[in-house]
């Protein structure tokens, strides 16, 4: 089975993790292979995440990982 609910899961998986700060109107995409190298692999959804620059608590926004077919993407037929 697949458990996306973690950092570790995520990163196996090819998901990204995505933190928005309303604050200064950007997003960020979260190091997961830092975070699982760190230790915190284990953590379960949601997290809580400070933006870097304000320190406002940000939005967390899971991206799985993008379709591929062919190589110039997923409107081209596999090979």
């Amino acid at each position: 089975m697949i458990d996306l609910g973690t950092v570790q899961g995520l990163y196996e998986h090819g998901h990204e993790l995505h933190a928005y700060c309303s604050h200064c109107s950007r997003w960020r995409v979260l190091d997961l292979e830092r975070m699982v190298a760190e230790g915190k692999g284990g953590l379960r959804l949601p997290i809580t995440v400070r933006c870097t620059d304000c320190g406002e608590a940000g939005q967390l926004q899971v991206r799985p990982p993008a379709p591929t077919r062919g190589p110039g993407g997923w409107g081209e037929p596999p090979q």
